[in-house]
């Protein structure tokens, strides 16, 4: 297991699903691809197994380089992942 990052922020996008923030992983030369499997450890012990959904890449309109954002299965959201959860590569 790889941990990549804690979440700072989660967002829900109507009709799409959850996406976790920052785009930028802990371990840099770690390759994700969507359906890789994830485990979510929340900062009240519960460990959550799920997998990504899709990688969607963004570009800031202050043309900062494209950035890159996990989006979760949509039976998980922002209520699910609370602030300080950490994000591991299984």
């Amino acid at each position: 297991m790889t941990l990549l990052f804690k979440v700072e922020d989660v967002f829900d996008l109507s009709g799409r699903g959850c996406v976790l923030a920052p785009q930028v992983f802990s371990n840099v030369g770690v390759k994700v691809r969507a359906k890789d499997r994830l485990q979510l450890r929340t900062p009240d012990g519960r460990v959550v197994d799920t997998h990504i959904a899709s990688i969607e890449l963004g570009k800031p309109q202050d043309g900062s380089p494209c950035r890159a954002f996990i989006m979760l299965p949509r039976e998980l959201g922002k209520k699910h992942i609370p602030i300080g959860t950490e994000v591991w590569l299984l």
